[in-house]
C-alpha cells in the first residue's frame, strides 16, 4: 500500500510540473483573493501575486538553440521538485504566501513550515485546495523541528523568508547534510520584499533543460539522407 501510495503521489506531482506556468495561473489566481486577506495588507498582497503570475508565459518559453546538422535542439525551465517554504519568527505572512506562490507556479511540490503562524498556513493551504490543487502537490510539514525536516528525502530546494541569520542557519545546516545539492532561496527584506521583485527571482525556483531531437532519424531532412548515397 506504501509503495502504492508514493507511485501516485509521484504521479500527481508530475502531471503538476507538466502542467505548464499559464495553466496553473488558472489554479493560483482562483486561490489569491483568499490568500491577500491572510496577509493583513490586502492591496500590497495582490500587486505582488499578480506582479508574480504575470511572469508565467515567459516561464513556459522554449528557446531553439543552434546545434550539430540533423538536430533540433531546444531549451526550456522545468521545476526543480520539492520545496520547503519557511517562515521565521520574524517572517511576515505575505513573504511566506509570496515564496509559496512563486515555488507552486514554477511547478514544484510544496511542503509549507511556518510554526509562528500556523492558523495562516492551515487557511492558505485550505485555499489552495479549494482552488484544485491536489494535497500531494501541497501540504504543512508535521511538528517535526526545522533541523529534521531539513534532512528529507529528495528535498531540492528550500525558499526561507525570515532574518538574514535564520538564511545562514538554514545554509549551514543543508550544507552538511547528505544527499542533493539543495538550493536556498531567500526572502530577508520583509517590508520591501525587494528579493521578489528581481528579474531572475522565479528562475532560481527551475532548472534548466535541453531537449534534442535527431531530425534525420525521422525523416525530418531529405537533403542530409541523399548525401549518404
Amino acid at each position: 500500500m506504501a509503495t502504492e501510495f508514493k507511485k501516485d503521489h509521484g504521479q500527481v506531482c508530475e502531471a503538476w510540473r507538466l502542467l505548464g506556468a499559464t495553466n496553473r495561473v488558472d489554479y493560483l489566481e482562483a486561490a489569491v483573493a483568499k490568500l491577500a486577506l491572510l496577509t493583513g495588507d490586502t492591496k500590497k498582497a495582490r500587486t505582488l501575486f499578480t506582479h508574480l503570475l504575470r511572469f508565467a508565459p515567459k516561464l513556459d518559453q522554449v528557446h531553439h538553440m543552434t546545434g550539430a546538422t540533423g538536430e533540433s535542439n531546444e531549451l526550456y525551465v522545468t521545476a526543480r521538485g520539492k520545496t520547503m517554504v519557511i517562515g521565521d519568527e520574524s517572517a511576515k505572512a505575505l513573504a511566506v504566501l509570496g515564496q509559496l506562490i512563486a515555488a507552486l507556479l514554477t511547478g514544484n511540490e510544496v511542503v509549507l513550515h511556518c510554526p509562528s503562524q500556523d492558523e495562516m498556513c492551515i487557511e492558505a493551504v485550505k485555499a489552495l485546495y479549494e482552488a484544485g490543487i491536489s494535497e500531494d502537490v501541497i501540504s504543512i510539514a508535521n511538528d517535526s523541528q526545522l533541523v529534521t525536516l531539513l534532512h528529507m528525502e529528495r528535498l531540492a530546494q528550500v525558499a526561507v523568508a525570515g532574518s538574514v541569520s535564520e538564511v545562514q542557519a538554514v545554509s549551514q545546516e543543508l550544507a552538511n547534510s547528505d544527499g542533493i545539492l539543495t538550493q536556498v532561496i531567500a526572502v530577508t527584506d520583509m517590508d520591501g520584499l525587494a528579493d521578489m521583485l528581481t528579474p531572475d527571482y522565479l528562475y532560481r525556483f527551475v532548472t534548466e533543460r535541453v531537449r534534442t531531437i535527431n531530425t534525420t532519424a525521422i525523416g525530418g531532412n531529405a537533403t542530409l539522407l541523399e548525401l549518404g548515397t
